[in-house]
């Protein structure tokens, strides 16, 4: 007898409901930012400014409920392998020096550091060396004890986190790196010339567990460049964090093997709608690499492909993986008509209601060639009203005349064309499942 073929990608539900019973409610994923940009050149000895604070996703400031952390950590590591050299780089015997300055102002509650480093190294001969900061939050709370396995699971985010650390129970913050080249040959623009570009590492695979049942930081490691003197396309969002999580721990894979697999279903496309900076396109590039006959195309508007580009080449990913420029509401570009597409994701795409008339254009247009069309979004709960409209999409209480607001005159309200089903809250952050009717 004839079985529907499996599809190409899906949640374990139970397992997603695990993760999110894991995780509170109100969970904060922070970042330490470098307040100014840091030289792209340092002469040995040059001494230098690193101003670090910690925000939130968009910028906001520390919140003032939190209790401060108990201050940060500066390492050097060997290039951008995010591998930290406490003392010496192995060929080039460097060291760095820090200076912290501290306001007696701010020394109750200090969450801004201000640091003097300097890099120091005692060869003679010229050297031309490319280092990294790596500077990151000093654990405060322990995470343990728990036998429901929250902790473990917990333990498994801080672990995908590269460098993470948990201020409370409610907020996990992320470390940054920052390149530098480093020289002792006499450069009069060495000091002049600063960058605004930083590095957050994640890890692909998920993680060993230890005798001692702590997750371990093995293999896998990710690199994504952010511009933080840009806006969209340029950061690690939440909900892009939160999505490759998931995938990495509760998700489900299509059988690949010849035999299992319908020829019919060959040559298929997933593709990611809205792909930022690209950390979930590197994670998806590694994830579908074992799928033989999956293409991954990644989407971003023309502006923004250069650095999606650039970090889905820093991890390595297979040919399979392409960037695309896309407008959503546009005609389709031609690598996109035909190409099968059967899955497609997006993450943090929904926050502004008015702008969903085009995305929702884009899946019509998709949804044409195949009407099983699987799309799966992660959206960060912000405001009011846009979670309490697809809080509605997804329970059917969606009323398009007083919900829909954006409405074209030829389709309607194209979200009655789609049925939403809300597959987990992973803090904030809500997975939806959207189909076609």
């Amino acid at each position: 007898m004839d079985t529907a073929p499996l599809p190409l990608f899906s949640f374990d539900r139970n397992e997603l409901q695990r993760l999110q019973s894991a995780l509170p409610a109100d969970l904060q994923l922070l970042r330490l930012r470098l307040r100014f940009g840091l030289p792209v050149r340092v002469q040995l000895g040059q001494r230098f400014r690193v101003v670090v604070d910690i925000v939130d996703e968009v910028g906001q400031p520390f919140p003032k409920h939190f209790a401060p952390p108990e201050g940060v950590d500066i390492a050097l590591t060997s290039g951008d392998s995010g591998n930290q050299e406490s003392g010496s780089m192995d060929s080039d015997d460097l060291t760095l020096e820090i200076e912290e300055q501290v306001s007696p102002a701010a020394a109750d509650r200090q969450t801004k550091w201000l640091f003097w480093a300097s890099v120091q190294g005692s060869t003679s001969s010229v050297i031309d060396a490319c280092v990294s900061l790596s500077i990151m939050m000093k654990q405060t709370a322990a995470l343990g004890g728990d036998p429901t396995m929250n902790d473990h699971r917990r333990l498994l985010l801080q672990t995908f986190c590269v460098g993470s650390a948990w201020l409370n129970e409610r907020v996990l913050v992320l470390p940054l790196q920052v390149q530098l080249q480093v020289t002792n040959a006499r450069d009069s623009s060495a000091s002049s010339l600063t960058s605004t570009f930083c590095q957050r590492l994640f890890r692909s695979t998920p993680s060993k567990v230890s005798a001692t049942g702590r997750p371990t930081d093995e293999g896998g490691l990710l690199i994504v460049e952010e511009h933080y003197g840009d806006a969209m396309g340029a950061h690690v969002w939440d909900a892009s964090i939160l999505l490759s999580w998931a995938m990495l721990h509760a998700s489900t894979r299509a059988p690949t093997s010849p035999g299992q697999a319908d020829p019919a279903d060959s040559n298929q496309t997933m593709l990611e709608l809205g792909s930022g900076c690209g950390l979930f396109a590197a994670v998806l590039a590694r994830f579908q690499c074992s799928h033989q006959h999956v293409k991954a195309v990644f989407t971003e508007k023309p502006e923004c492909t250069g650095r999606l580009q650039k970090n889905l080449d820093r991890n390595g990913s297979p040919p399979s993986a392409s960037v695309l420029a896309l407008e959503w509401g546009t005609p389709l570009p031609s690598p996109l008509r035909g190409a099968n597409v059967r899955v497609v994701f997006a993450a943090d795409v929904l926050y502004n209601w008015a702008a969903h008339e085009v995305f929702l254009d884009t899946l019509d247009q998709l949804a044409e060639s195949d009407a099983k069309l699987e799309v799966l979004v992660a959206h960060k709960r912000r405001g009011k009203a846009s979670a309490e409209r697809l809080d509605a999409l997804a329970s059917d209480t969606f009323d398009p005349a007083a919900h829909c607001v954006i409405s074209s005159d030829k389709a309607g309200c194209r979200w009655t064309q789609w049925r939403v089903d809300k597959l987990a809250s992973l803090g904030r952050v809500d997975l939806f499942q959207l189909s076609r009717r």
